[in-house]
């Protein structure tokens, strides 16, 4: 093989690793910008955020959600409070996808919920 066509091929595919990492970096600019300044600073990424008002099941299907999306290396944001003030378990930061972890709630409440979230953004919900 040629050491041109070699070299070539390396820049071309150093090229496309980099166009990848400026559209990752884009997507979760954008999706940061769906949920309240307050909300975004570093010290709220990738930290496990709960109340004691959830119980003990919730919390640790949150934490499990975390540590999946931390192996796959994704920016996650628990409790996350979107502009219109409705707030989710786990937002992806990554690919814009909002983890819902439902305990109590019945379906009909989580539909009701899902409502008010950004409509460009993925809702999976999770039942424990």
């Amino acid at each position: 093989m040629n050491i041109n066509k070699m070299k070539q091929s390396q820049i071309r595919c150093k090229i496309r690793a980099f166009n990848r990492y400026k559209e990752k970096l884009f997507l979760v600019s954008n999706n940061l910008s769906l949920i309240r300044f307050s909300n975004r600073s570093g010290s709220h990424i990738n930290n496990l955020r709960f109340s004691l008002a959830e119980n003990k099941e919730h919390i640790l299907k949150k934490l499990e959600v975390c540590i999946d999306l931390m192996k796959d290396n994704h920016k996650f944001i628990t409790e996350a409070i979107f502009d219109n003030g409705c707030r989710c378990d786990v937002f992806d930061i990554t690919e814009g996808v909002v983890y819902e972890i439902l305990n109590s709630e019945t379906d009909e409440m989580f539909e009701e919920k899902i409502k008010k979230y950004p409509q460009e953004l993925e809702i999976v919900k999770i039942r424990v």
